[in-house]
């Protein structure tokens, strides 16, 4: 009974809180649809504009948020419409398994443990995992995961006059150990073999542009672009798509192109890439592929990426915005991009709207609550035996004992 009063206690002053600042959320409502309507007027005289006007326009040098492929040009919209349709759910999931047969996708993803001060001995913990399915018609897949330990050394960092454990590198560890796993996938299928017409298509949980590194110190942002490149490099190198797969994207690449090509238009901060084009889209459509010329982190990706890696927007459920892919610009310059598309639209299928290959992997990687705290029982067993002074604070055993 107390708990229960303690949670309509909240909820009644969250309600009454959201009722306080209903005038502001439904002008914000108003503002978005209005922008909505006025940039959509731009986005249909955008597809109707010639080659030349676009180069006269838009300077392929300038970080002008996306330049057009041929795509555009020969489509004359900013959706492409997927040409099939199901009565029902079995009957997409049958052609998902046509699409998919014989075609091998990969996925890595991560989990970690945070160095936390309720230990008084520094540690973190990182676990990588990932899924290989070829889609074959014995069933067999591969799944597995590497977990790495993160010592004191390497978690506590100077800030200022004080040492405190960074959950920055912890971050850190999480990327390169998932791209190391992509790219250890890259080198052993390359070695191997496999149907150039037909390559795997690998899956990658975050975008090919890494605009959330600009605003890290210069140290960890080359960390990060030199994974990237490496990732792309290899990509390249072995003819294996690497398809970066966002779900939620705030991405604003072709609202700044807009901004560009139509000086008239006033800045919309509200307004994202994805909310634009989901009302003109159905399950399947596509949007053309475009070349990200993003301002910012591309600066670093050096003059053979800088303009090589494109974009697209993919529509994955029927309720939701479009979600965005990051494709390698060579992957359709040697006409690859319709394939990967099909894969990706088999994987969304079998995912009830999100690829099944990432929830494996992410299955495989996932750390739950309990396994933090097993973790910690095993740790604090390590520390014992090895005579090390591990303990936990008063405050998180209080809170454990409480809950």
């Amino acid at each position: 009974m107390i708990a229960l009063k303690l949670f309509m206690i909240y909820r009644d002053k969250i309600l009454a809180a959201l009722e306080g600042c209903e005038s502001a959320f439904a002008l914000y409502e108003s503002d978005l649809r209005e922008q909505i309507s006025t940039f959509n007027f731009a986005l249909d005289a955008t597809a109707k504009m010639s080659r030349q006007a676009f180069a006269e326009r838009l300077p392929v040098a300038a970080s002008c948020g996306a330049i057009p492929t041929d795509e555009l040009f020969n489509a004359q919209s900013f959706v492409i419409p997927f040409d099939k349709h199901w009565s029902n759910r079995e009957a997409a999931r049958e052609y998902a398994y046509q699409v998919l047969e014989n075609r091998t996708t990969f996925a890595a993803d991560g989990s970690q443990i945070l160095p936390t001060k309720d230990f008084s001995i520094p540690v973190a913990a990182v676990q990588i995992g990932w899924f290989e399915n070829p889609h074959t018609t014995d069933g067999i897949y591969k799944k597995d995961a590497a977990f790495e330990i993160i010592p004191p050394e390497k978690i506590m960092v100077r800030t200022g006059g004080d040492v405190e454990a960074s959950q920055q590198v912890v971050h850190q560890q999480r990327y390169i150990m998932e791209v190391g796993a992509i790219k250890n996938y890259l080198r052993a299928t390359a070695e191997r073999g496999f149907d150039k017409t037909q390559p795997p298509v690998v899956f990658f949980d975050s975008l090919l542009v890494i605009s959330f590194a600009d605003i890290l110190p210069e140290a960890q942002r080359e960390t990060y672009v030199s994974e990237i490149l490496d990732l792309l490099a290899l990509s390249k190198q072995t003819g294996i798509p690497v398809v970066g797969y966002i779900d939620t994207s705030l991405s604003r690449d072709l609202v700044n192109m807009l901004l560009v090509l139509h000086p008239d238009l006033h800045d919309s901060p509200k307004l994202q890439d994805a909310q634009l084009l989901a009302p003109r889209m159905q399950w399947g459509d596509r949007t053309p592929l475009f070349i990200c010329a993003r301002q910012g982190i591309l600066e670093s990706y050096g003059d053979e990426w800088k303009r090589a890696v494109a974009f697209l927007y993919l529509k994955t459920t029927a309720d939701a915005p479009p979600s965005r892919l990051d494709i390698p610009l060579w992957v359709y310059e040697q006409g690859l991009l319709d394939y990967v598309l099909e894969v990706v639209r088999g994987e969304v299928i079998v995912g009830n709207g999100y690829p099944y290959v990432i929830e494996a992997a992410d299955a495989t990687a996932v750390i739950s609550g309990h396994d933090r705290e097993k973790f910690y029982a095993i740790f604090q067993e390590f520390a014992t035996r090895q005579g090390l002074n591990g303990r936990m604070a008063r405050k998180a055993i209080s809170k454990a004992q409480r809950r």
